[in-house]
């Protein structure tokens, strides 16, 4: 093996590296967690769903506040294409989780895009936030944007968990996103879904400038 193909410490690869084994960690925790080694006695679509229903959940909580909440742990300045680039590696692993669930439930195509649209728009909002509060390593900046990703998570279960008759919550957070989304089966979506749907992916991408200007080009090294 050459030399030069070896990584070395503060080699771009080791954090990529590092973070698709965090993410495969917390994708197979989750999965002994909530569905365990063992499949279901009569193992039908109806038996997988609650189990499937919790993985998403699971990867939600892992994109939007895990995640956040390791990235804003640093006091170092790191530039926002950084931390975009280490969501999107992360993003892409939950998709291990998203599109097989399709084959063990009755979901439609439709139903499962859907799905994977609306986990990795909230993951790439989280990651966003999560740009901002580390291009500038302060502590308020950090303690703002680890709030921002609580509130835009936990805020509407708790609605809905009070009174389950507020269903205009639902689209407001991963989890009641994803759990609804998750328990429609064979039914089509319906345009309402995906306008809740996209919603994250449009206002990740409309504030992505707003964050890639606040970005300090002095940090590059950091980054890395």
């Amino acid at each position: 093996m050459k030399r030069h193909l070896v990584p070395v410490s503060g080699s771009p690869y080791i954090i990529p590296r590092l973070l698709v084994f965090c993410g495969s960690c917390w994708l197979l925790a989750s999965w002994l967690l909530v569905i365990g080694l063992r499949q279901p006695m009569l193992p039908t679509t109806q038996t997988w769903l609650p189990g499937v229903r919790m993985m998403l959940v699971m990867s939600a909580i892992g994109l939007v506040i895990v995640w956040p909440m390791a990235a804003l742990s640093t006091r170092r300045d790191i530039t926002p294409a950084t931390t975009l680039r280490h969501t999107i590696i992360l993003l892409l692993t939950a998709q291990l989780i998203t599109w097989p669930s399709g084959f063990v439930t009755t979901w439609l195509f439709s139903r499962t895009a859907l799905i994977a649209i609306t986990l990795t728009g909230w993951g790439l909002l989280a990651g966003m936030i999560a740009a901002w509060g580390r291009s500038r390593a302060v502590l308020w900046n950090r303690t703002v944007a680890m709030l921002l990703c609580l509130l835009l998570t936990m805020t509407s279960p708790i609605i809905t968990l009070l009174d389950e008759s507020i269903r205009e919550a639902i689209p407001f957070s991963p989890l009641t996103s994803l759990w609804y989304l998750a328990g429609g089966g064979m039914n089509q979506t319906t345009m309402p879904e995906w306008i809740a749907g996209l919603a994250p992916w449009l206002v990740a991408l409309a504030s992505w400038p707003l964050i890639r200007r606040q970005g300090c080009p002095e940090s590059t090294k950091a980054g890395h």
